[in-house]
């Protein structure tokens, strides 16, 4: 889910956004969409022959409150799962796999988190990096309030962050790492979440960030596994599905009980009428989620439960309104998709991206999988 928060807007043309600053302990840079673009962008997606709605519109002020309710809830076996497979393995994981494990004190680094969120799951892996270097992090997320609760997520550490270097990136994924390669020292790029699984075309994803690497750069992906009978990482034992996770425990960590996750997703309709200057009513529409074996992933939409017209504000002021989308009852509208990976294609998305995947660690059960990628080393 959280990579949508990262893709922002990315076609949209922009206003010019404020450099890093390199006096401040915490720097924002800010990036601002063209409110017209976006509009157009928003109402040709919806006008299309299959009606979507970017998974960014999942995040506004409400919506990044409300995920962070979804983490929380006991069938999002997500969130806890990467934290536990982070923490048991920060003293590998804060490594380079070059650096000696037994130094002391390590060259300084920046540790650049695509959608970062609140911070919650890589905040040890920077502590831990702190203590043992100078250490940048900037967490690049679409969401303003969600880059704040993570700057006062740090600051409650208290002295164990003080030199801790934040430059949080309101914005796309894509402008972030642009600004933050600028920034000197060794990156650990990490795309953690499983916001690899909310791209449509995955290893573009990676290859975005590869184009911002080095040779002496890393990536960490963090992704959730399917409910399947293959192994996600070679010697890998039981597996999903085998005695591990099963269909019904993923399809459920979409579609909890208390009723959140369906909340998030209707309110992108909310989102989209202010950004577009549409007039959808949420009561007309219930969250669907459910298991695609052919995408490998769990694929949302929000369903009309009646004939619905949608329309949409005039291009012009006082210009009268204009019918924009006509559903039956039962028509879709997609949002997002949440794919799975094995460590097989967790390999092939890599290479397609022209990386390599180095070390790797699975969570109990492979039912999770967090891997290493670099550049192929020189022939």
């Amino acid at each position: 889910r959280a990579a949508a928060r990262g893709r922002a807007l990315r076609a949209l043309p922009r206003a010019p956004a404020r450099p890093f600053s390199s006096a401040a302990s915490l720097a924002v840079d800010l990036d601002v969409p063209d409110p017209s673009a976006e509009r157009d962008e928003v109402l040709a997606a919806l006008s299309g022959p299959r009606p979507a709605i970017s998974c960014v519109y999942l995040y506004d002020a409400h919506g990044s409150a409300l995920f962070e309710r979804i983490c929380g809830t006991p069938e999002y076996y997500l969130t806890r799962t990467e934290d536990r497979l982070l923490r048991d393995h920060v003293r590998d994981l804060v490594r380079f796999p070059d650096e000696p494990a037994a130094a002391a004190r390590l060259p300084p680094a920046v540790i650049v988190e695509c959608s970062a969120g609140n911070g919650q799951k890589v905040a040890p892996l920077v502590m831990a990096s702190a203590a043992l270097r100078k250490t940048t992090y900037v967490p690049i997320d679409v969401s303003e309030s969600a880059l704040e609760g993570n700057a006062h997520r740090l600051a409650r550490l208290g002295s164990a962050a003080a030199g801790v270097d934040v430059r949080a990136h309101v914005g796309s994924n894509e402008e972030g790492l642009a600004a933050a390669a600028e920034l000197p020292g060794r990156k650990c790029f990490m795309l953690l979440g499983s916001s690899l699984g909310n791209a449509l075309e995955p290893h573009e994803e990676i290859a975005m960030v590869a184009a911002h690497m080095g040779p002496d750069d890393r990536l960490l992906v963090g992704v959730d596994t399917p409910p399947s009978a293959q192994p996600a990482a070679p010697g890998a034992g039981a597996v999903p599905g085998a005695g591990g996770k099963t269909e019904a425990e993923v399809v459920a960590a979409y579609n909890d009980a208390a009723g959140i996750t369906a909340a998030f997703t209707l309110n992108a309709l909310a989102h989209v009428n202010r950004v577009a200057g549409t007039d959808f009513d949420l009561r007309d529409f219930r969250h669907v989620a459910e298991w695609d074996p052919q995408r490998c992933a769990i694929v949302t939409h929000v369903e009309a439960v009646r004939p619905v017209w949608v329309t949409a504000a005039g291009d012009e002021p006082g210009a009268p309104r204009r019918l924009l989308l006509e559903l039956p009852a039962g028509g879709r509208i997609f949002v997002e998709q949440s794919g799975k990976f094995d460590y097989a294609r967790m390999a092939a998305v890599a290479a397609r991206a022209g990386l390599r995947v180095g070390r790797h660690w699975s969570a109990p059960k492979d039912a999770y999988l967090l891997v290493e990628c670099a550049r192929p080393a020189a022939p």
